[in-house]
């Protein structure tokens, strides 16, 4: 599997914008995508990442790009690149098209049943020859969109009265019969119909002459100064969806007479013309993709009436009918072993509770329950390990494992607690509220409980300071300042250990996230989420975020490397080969430790020497590398170089397995549990580095 479900890809800024937004917006009860992430931003195939969540917890990744210009030459290199690099399930397009008069109006929506390229052929005295290469979506795509109700998706809109009179008049103005207009039932029924003429006949707007509807004078200046004061186009549409071929051309229509000649060139039904569809098609058959998608808004009909009026509407449009036929054909509830191979944190410590500082205080145990359990899914989901300590109802703790059991996700929570009647009490409630038909796995943790009422506080403080130790990142939620959720958030930013803080109910975690500068430490992030209770479901998203940006530190080795060091264990050589492969692809010389041994010198000494040349040290850390000491020889050797500044040094864990060396320890780390995986994170820290 890729690193992405879908790749998304747009013509123009416009479009792309447009997609970007429709994506977060969701549709319906799906929140769509929470948080985009920029990938590659400084090279020449930027790209945005973003998971869109559907209301019943399935969901999908969606990457999202654009070349600098329309048109397949500047597209088809951008296509090719991205999809080699992410190796989506579906390759997919959204933006704008001419749509043939005769079969939609403008701001429907076309989905491609095939694609080609219409200007293939040759000239010769007699006219053009066409010699087309149609590719054909599949069967399964078609359907989808055939059966495809828009009635749900943001941009829909039923008409008013007002509205259809507009429209009337409208298209007597455009010079098209409103009676066989395709979108005709849309805007008027048989009564409506009779009603709006005798109307506008009353105002004086229209004449009519048998079956013959023309516009009057009035009616002509009337319709005229309206479309003329229409800047925007409009924000909401009874549109529909056409399914049909798509014709791709290299240069823009306004002539009104091509849609007469594709019929003459062979292809009778053609319903969208534009300029990319057949580059998305060709690049998909080309690269072996399972699925292709295009879906384009209709803003004119390639003839000379042709304005951008109805531009922004279509390029929106067209995104949310495509976010929605992805989703239904895309989205999936993950198994555990699916989620976990793509998570690239471990474990995930939570804290927090309730604050007092809210408008209705006697409420907020009830919203600590709903937010908690939210955030225990989605850690769940994500793959890692839960740390929590508290096992009381005010805290976030219980309700967090709650939601991590429920989810039928979770793998192990670790419960770090003080040795005292009460807390076993309280932890022997949860476990029997959680009962035994669920696969999580419940470590307890115990450390000494406290000698009197007024030691509270410490052991507390004592066990989820040794929680703090063992997790990758620490997620906050609320918490009281005067207890010691606020010590604890100071002593995970003194120690550098990434952390999520949801300020939304205040206390302690409100003030960890007013003391960062998130624009200027993270710009990448959209950090106002953390201000948004309904972001919780995003927690993980922005928790790798951060454990990736941590790997990012500024440096004074050299940048970028000329050589990197692969430190990896003998049954990891696959994981090693794939890294080998896309780091000479980059310009960058791998080592390999056996690799680099010669029969004239000792193993060590020859090892060392290499190491010691590598600006970059990558550690593939699993169960296997820690019963080498050949691959600890390489590490120790690799950490005391960078403790002086010497050489950037990743540590990037396999499998999730514990780190056993105490410096090794304390250094950031991220998982990637496939070779695919491995590269794309590689790739990302490069990037970013650059």
């Amino acid at each position: 599997m890729g690193e992405v479900d879908a790749l998304i890809i747009t013509a123009l800024k416009d479009e792309y914008d447009a997609a970007r937004a429709a994506g977060s917006a969701g549709y319906a009860d799906n929140p769509g995508v929470r948080v985009w992430e920029e990938r590659e931003r400084e090279s020449t195939t930027p790209y945005l990442v973003g998971r869109y969540l559907l209301a019943d917890g399935s969901h999908m990744t969606v990457g999202l790009a654009r070349p600098t210009r329309m048109g397949s030459a500047a597209t088809a290199p951008v296509v090719s690149s991205l999809v080699e690099r992410l190796r989506p399930r579906c390759l997919a397009m959204c933006g704008v098209c001419a749509g043939n008069p005769a079969d939609v109006a403008l701001g429907d929506v076309v989905v491609a049943e095939l694609a080609y390229a219409y200007d293939e052929g040759r000239r010769t005295p007699d006219g053009f020859e066409g010699d087309h290469r149609q590719i054909p979506a599949q069967d399964v795509w078609v359907r989808a969109a055939q059966d495809l109700v828009t009635t749900d998706l943001p941009s829909y809109g039923e008409v008013s009265g007002a509205e259809a009179r507009i429209w009337l008049l409208e298209r007597l103005y455009a010079g098209d019969d409103p009676r066989r207009h395709p979108a005709r039932s849309r805007y008027l029924s048989g009564r409506s119909w009779v009603e709006q003429i005798q109307a506008l006949q009353s105002d004086g707007l229209v004449t009519r002459d048998g079956a013959a509807l023309s516009l009057t004078d009035a009616g002509y200046s009337f319709i005229e100064q309206a479309v003329y004061d229409d800047l925007n186009g409009p924000a909401k549409l009874p549109y529909a969806v056409a399914v049909g071929p798509m014709a791709s051309g290299n240069v823009v229509v306004k002539d009104g007479l091509t849609w007469g000649q594709l019929r003459r060139w062979g292809v009778r039904s053609v319903t969208g013309l534009e300029m990319e569809s057949a580059t998305i098609a060709h690049v998909a058959h080309r690269l072996n993709l399972p699925d292709w998608v295009v879906a384009k808004g209709v803003m004119d009909h390639a003839d000379p009436r042709k304005d951008d009026r109805y531009k922004r509407f279509a390029a929106r449009s067209s995104a949310e009918v495509l976010f929605k036929l992805l989703a239904l054909r895309l989205a999936s509830k993950r198994s555990r072993a699916q989620v976990s191979a793509t998570s690239r944190v471990r474990s995930v410590h939570v804290i927090g509770g309730v604050t007092g500082e809210t408008t209705y205080p006697d409420y907020e145990k009830s919203q600590v329950a709903h937010v908690c359990t939210q955030l225990g899914e989605a850690v769940a989901k994500s793959g890692a390990e839960l740390i929590v300590c508290s096992p009381f109802p005010d805290s976030a703790d219980l309700h967090t494992v709650i939601g991590y059991v429920q989810s039928g996700a979770g793998r192990i929570v670790h419960l770090h607690s003080p040795r005292h009647p009460r807390v076993a009490q309280n932890q022997k409630e949860l476990l029997e509220m959680l009962g035994t038909g669920h696969s999580v796995e419940i470590k307890n943790w115990y450390y000494p409980g406290p000698e009197d009422d007024d030691s509270w506080e410490q052991a507390w403080l004592l066990c989820q300071i040794q929680a703090l130790e063992e997790a990758d990142v620490l997620i906050s939620v609320g918490g009281r300042v005067a207890k010691t959720a606020n010590t604890l958030l100071h002593l995970a930013e003194a120690r550098g250990k990434p952390i999520v803080p949801f300020e939304f109910l205040g206390g302690a975690s409100r003030r960890a996230f007013e003391r960062r500068n998130w624009a200027r430490v993270h710009p990448g992030l959209d950090h106002s989420r953390l201000k948004d209770k309904e972001a919780v479901v995003d927690a993980m998203e922005i928790a790798e975020y951060l454990v990736t940006a941590r790997l990012r530190n500024p440096h004074n080795y050299r940048w970028p490397p000329a050589r990197a060091f692969i430190s990896r264990a003998s049954p990891d050589s696959e994981f090693a080969q794939a890294l080998e492969v896309y780091l000479s692809g980059v310009g960058i010389t791998p080592l390999i430790g056996e690799r680099e041994l010669r029969p004239d010198r000792m193993v060590k000494p020859t090892i060392e020497d290499a190491l010691l040349s590598a600006d970059l040290f990558i550690a593939l850390w699993s169960r296997s590398y820690a019963l080498s000491r050949f691959c600890y020889d390489e590490l120790e050797l690799a950490l005391r170089r960078h403790q002086v500044g010497e050489l950037q040094l990743w540590i990037i864990n396999l499998d999730g397995s514990d780190i056993v060396p105490p410096a090794a320890r304390k250094l950031p780390q991220t998982v990637a549990r496939s070779p695919h995986a491995l590269v794309a994170l590689v790739r990302e820290l490069l990037d970013r580095e650059r």
